[in-house]
């Protein structure tokens, strides 16, 4: 991937730019990750935290964080999300001190006119993690490692 990332939440108030390479793509079959996406699974890319710009003028960013009690680490994590439209843009697990940032790959955006790989097809998921929760009318990523827990 030679250009950078970026993407939208659904009203389009705030903007999300990435500035690297993804360290790692997967999906989640956590129950946290199912009712923030409102469905079976969230399709996430790690990025440094350092590396995600958010442009978002009308100030529509919120954070809602996990308290500890309600996570796998005992420690709370950040989601971040727009105010306005509700669209989920981020985790940031504080296990992780911060440091890593977890996209939400549907937000990001094809370019008008692009002439390539889309962003989500750049993305291929390599792992799955909970996969105890996967429903049985989903079926595994081919080639991806496969997790019932967290790895």
């Amino acid at each position: 991937m030679s250009e950078s990332l970026s993407g939208t939440c659904l009203c389009g108030s705030i903007k999300v730019k990435l500035n690297s390479t993804a360290n790692h793509v997967g999906l989640c079959y956590c129950s946290d990750c199912q009712k923030s996406a409102g469905g079976p699974y969230q399709c996430n890319a790690m990025f440094n935290s350092s590396d995600v710009e958010l442009e978002d003028p009308k100030g529509y960013v919120k954070l809602y964080v996990v308290p500890k009690e309600q996570t796998l680490s005992g420690i709370e994590k950040q989601k971040w999300f727009c105010g306005n439209c509700g669209s989920p843009l981020f985790v940031r697990p504080m296990s992780l001190n911060g440091e890593k940032s977890f996209i939400k790959t549907g937000i990001l955006d094809t370019a008008p006119g692009f002439q390539g790989t889309s962003p989500l097809d750049q993305l291929k998921p390599t792992s799955e993690i909970f996969t105890k929760n996967r429903p049985s009318y989903v079926k595994p990523i081919d080639d991806a490692a496969q997790f019932n827990t967290v790895p």
